[in-house]
C-alpha cells in the first residue's frame, strides 16, 4: 500500500490550508494525581526538549524522552505527565488544518509520536515559530505557516516504517486498486464509470469518495498523472514528444496544450530545460507539432 498511501498523503498536504493559532513553550513537572484529559478543537504540535514522561491519548500510552515530537489531532482525548522527580520542558504549537470532510490522518493511522534525529534543529524550529507569532510584519504570517509546514515535513520524515505497514481500511484498498488501474490505463480513454466499476460502486457517489481522498475529481487526477508521467519520460533521451503524447493517451495538440499550462513549458522546452539541449540543437519536427 506504500503508493497509495504517499499518494494521498501528499495530495492532502498540497491543497491543505493551515492556520496558526498559537505557539509557546511550558514546562510540566511531576504529580501525585492523575492528570485530567484534555481535549482541544485544534491539532497539537508537542516537542519535548528534555526530561521525560508519559502521554496518554486513544487508548495507548506513549513515553515521552528529548527529541519525540508529538502531532495531536483536534478532538482526540489526551493526558500527559512527567514521570516521578522529572519535568518536560515542552516546546508547542496549536494549529487548525481543512482539507474536505475527511479526517485523512486517521485514515491513514498515522502515529501520535516519532523520534526526531536532529533534535537542536527541530527545538530551533519551534523557537522561530514561537518569536514570529506575536509579530505584526506583512512576512510574520507566511513564516509561521512556513514552520509548521516544515515541522510536519519533520513528522513525515521520521515515520518509523512499521506505521506504513498497517493492515489498510476498506477505503485505501479500494483506492489502491483504483490508482492501480489507473496507471496501468493511462494511455486509454479513461472514464468515470471504467474507474467506479473497479470497486463496484455508483459512479456519482465514487466521485465523492475519491475526492474526499484524494481532492480531486477522478478524471483532474489522471490528467495530473498523465503529465507526472509524461515529464519523466520526457527527459529520456530516446523520448519524442509524439511518442510521450501517445504513451499517456493524448493526441499531440491536447498534449501539448495541457503540458505548457502544467508546467509553463511547452513540451519540448522542457525536454531542453532539464536535459540541457542546447535550441541549436531542437528537432524542428517536434517544434512544428506544438504549434
Amino acid at each position: 500500500m506504500t503508493m497509495t498511501y504517499f499518494t494521498i498523503l501528499m495530495k492532502h498536504l498540497e491543497q491543505m490550508q493551515i492556520e496558526v493559532a498559537l505557539a509557546s513553550e511550558t514546562e510540566v513537572g511531576s504529580i501525585t494525581t492523575k492528570p485530567r484529559d484534555l481535549v482541544y478543537d485544534c491539532n497539537r504540535f508537542l516537542y519535548i526538549r528534555s526530561g521525560r514522561g508519559r502521554l496518554w491519548i486513544r487508548g495507548q500510552e506513549e513515553e515521552l524522552a528529548p527529541g519525540t515530537l508529538c502531532v495531536i489531532l483536534a478532538g482526540s482525548s489526551h493526558r500527559l505527565a512527567a514521570d516521578p522527580g522529572e519535568v518536560l520542558s515542552i516546546q508547542w504549537c496549536h494549529w487548525h488544518m481543512s482539507y474536505g470532510d475527511r479526517d485523512i490522518y486517521r485514515t491513514l493511522h498515522l502515529p501520535y509520536i516519532v523520534r526526531v534525529a536532529d533534535k537542536a534543529a527541530v527545538s530551533s524550529l519551534f523557537a522561530r515559530l514561537i518569536e514570529e507569532m506575536p509579530l505584526n510584519k506583512l512576512t510574520s504570517r507566511l513564516r509561521v505557516k512556513a514552520h509548521v509546514l516544515e515541522l510536519i515535513s519533520v513528522y513525515l520524515e521520521q515515520l518509523p516504517e512499521e506505521a506504513r505497514r498497517e493492515a489498510p481500511s476498506q477505503e485505501l484498498q479500494k483506492i489502491d486498486i483504483v490508482l492501480q488501474y489507473i496507471d496501468e490505463h493511462l494511455a486509454d480513454n479513461v472514464t468515470v464509470e471504467d474507474l467506479a466499476r473497479q470497486v463496484y460502486l455508483h459512479p456519482n457517489y465514487f466521485i465523492v469518495f475519491f475526492k474526499s481522498l484524494l481532492g480531486s475529481s477522478p478524471i483532474q487526477y489522471v490528467n495530473q498523472r498523465r503529465m507526472e508521467i509524461a515529464k519523466a519520460l520526457l527527459i529520456k533521451p530516446e523520448s519524442n514528444v509524439s511518442d510521450v503524447a501517445a504513451q499517456v493517451g493524448m493526441q499531440i495538440y491536447y498534449f501539448s496544450r495541457m503540458f505548457k499550462a502544467h508546467t509553463g513549458l511547452t513540451p519540448s522546452r522542457f525536454r531542453k530545460q532539464v536535459i540541457g539541449i542546447a535550441s541549436a540543437c531542437a528537432d524542428p519536427a517536434e517544434e512544428a507539432e506544438e504549434t
